[in-house]
């Protein structure tokens, strides 16, 4: 677990969501995605829905080395849910960060058990900086700023829009992850900011050449 926190600290990461319903199709981007040179292959909230253990499981075994991350999105009963992630093969679980602090910390005793990184969810949450430094303490291993798809279609909003926050989340010494509506053309507005996790969905997986798009964020990415 040491090994891997070490290695997004000190990194930039392609984390590549694969929200699909159905299977074959993330199967699909997933293969892609490695191929093009993604470091996390993101086991979406629909496919984990649709699919549970067995989603996760075989996105792991496409994944083979590289990262594997469980969007469980976690509410409620924290430590069922690491379980759950545990027996997919999964190496990180998300938890919203709007949650109760027992959730939470239920969530990172028992993931922490299984050598598995929680990353707290922080969509919805109004107060961003006052949360992540409430949720450090609880013993979080990554922050995600997150700009949900329902904000972007009525609001406008995206990532881009939240650089301060991330600036100031970045300085608590945690692994910062950003995701809402990122593409190759906005991601490098914010290339030079202290981010460790960018999150591409729609933009590749929706692509009319999913590897060709990855290919060049991941040449934005590593630069």
């Amino acid at each position: 677990m040491m090994e891997l926190l070490e290695k997004l600290l000190k990194s930039k990461n392609l984390q590549v969501a694969l929200d699909f319903i159905d299977l074959k199709n993330a199967e699909e981007i997933a293969k892609q995605s490695i191929e093009a040179g993604a470091d996390i292959l993101e086991v979406g909230t629909p496919l984990i829905k649709s699919y549970g253990i067995q989603g996760i499981r075989r996105i792991r075994e496409i994944a083979k080395e590289r990262i594997v991350l469980a969007d469980t999105k976690t509410a409620d009963a924290g430590d069922v849910e690491a379980e759950i992630v545990h027996l997919g093969g999964g190496n990180i679980m998300t938890v919203l960060g709007i949650m109760d602090d027992a959730t939470i910390e239920s969530a990172v005793k028992k993931a922490h058990e299984y050598g598995i990184l929680v990353q707290a969810d922080l969509i919805n949450v109004k107060d961003i900086l006052k949360r992540a430094e409430e949720i450090k303490r609880l013993g979080v291993d990554i922050i995600g700023l997150h700009v949900g798809l329902d904000v972007q279609k009525k609001r406008g909003i995206t990532i881009s829009d939240l650089k301060n926050e991330i600036k100031k989340v970045s300085e608590l010494g945690v692994i910062v992850s950003v995701a809402g509506g990122l593409n190759k053309n906005n991601i490098v507005d914010i290339i030079d900011l202290p981010i460790n996790i960018y999150v591409v969905g729609g933009a590749i997986t929706r692509a009319k050449n999913p590897l060709e798009e990855a290919k060049q964020i991941v040449k934005i990415i590593k630069g």
